[in-house]
């Protein structure tokens, strides 16, 4: 039988287990109440993408009938067209009136629809080419801990606007396209914070480097590919 020193000893060793224990589990947690993780289960090549002579493209956005909630939308569009000027010499999107308008439509689920964030429906040519109409649906964002409604609206349809480009997802916990399905490791202190922030305050200006390098692909003539595949982003809570 153990001393009573040793039992103490054990006892010391096992409380600091357990507050380690804790601690991991509770870094877990702050990582799931931030925001959920993107994973997509079909992943886009990095050189699909739009003519030129596309821009901008048109878009209609299903209204949420919450001023907050539209104005989240009509910023992540914003926000896409000053980047689209800065990179690409133009704006990439214009707000149309109507459904029919469009050649990008963003339609709303109540939160109880579906388990997922949201996903966007799109197909290419043999060459890359995104063939129009895109179609995103969001899912009705509930809060999540110190996440606002409508900063998680505004992430996701970012991100999803960001597919509907061609951009596809990307390893960086920093960007706006994380994740690559596992590539975040929520183990490492500076990846999970990393992810953490760029989920609480997501940026636009975060892909200005991969959607630069992207439709220099693009535009310079991509290589051929075999046949036309349809791409299902989804974007799912982790």
């Amino acid at each position: 039988m153990a001393g009573a020193s040793e039992r103490s000893s054990l006892d010391h060793v096992a409380s600091r287990v357990a507050r380690s224990i804790t601690r991991s589990a509770l870094a877990v947690l702050l990582v799931l109440a931030a925001l959920p993780a993107l994973a997509s289960d079909t992943e886009l090549s990095g050189r699909e993408g739009h003519p030129r002579e596309r821009f901008p493209l048109r878009v209609w956005a299903e209204a949420f009938s919450d001023a907050a909630l539209d104005g989240a939308v009509r910023r992540a569009l914003d926000d896409w067209n000053a980047l689209g000027r800065d990179v690409l010499g133009v704006p990439v999107f214009a707000p149309v009136p109507t459904r029919e308008a469009a050649q990008i439509t963003v339609a709303v689920q109540p939160p109880e629809a579906s388990k997922l964030m949201g996903f966007t429906e799109l197909s290419t040519d043999a060459a890359g080419v995104v063939a129009l109409p895109v179609r995103i649906v969001v899912v009705a964002p509930v809060a999540r801990g110190q996440t606002s409604r409508e900063t998680l609206l505004y992430q996701v349809v970012a991100h999803e606007l960001g597919h509907a480009l061609g951009l596809p997802h990307v390893r960086d916990p920093r960007s706006l396209m994380c994740c690559v399905k596992g590539s975040v490791d929520f183990n490492d202190p500076a990846a999970r914070d990393a992810y953490i922030e760029a989920r609480r305050h997501p940026d636009v200006r975060s892909v200005r480097a991969q959607l630069a390098a992207q439709y220099a692909r693009v535009w310079s003539g991509p290589p051929p590919r075999e046949g036309e595949r349809l791409q299902r982003e989804k974007d799912m809570q982790r």
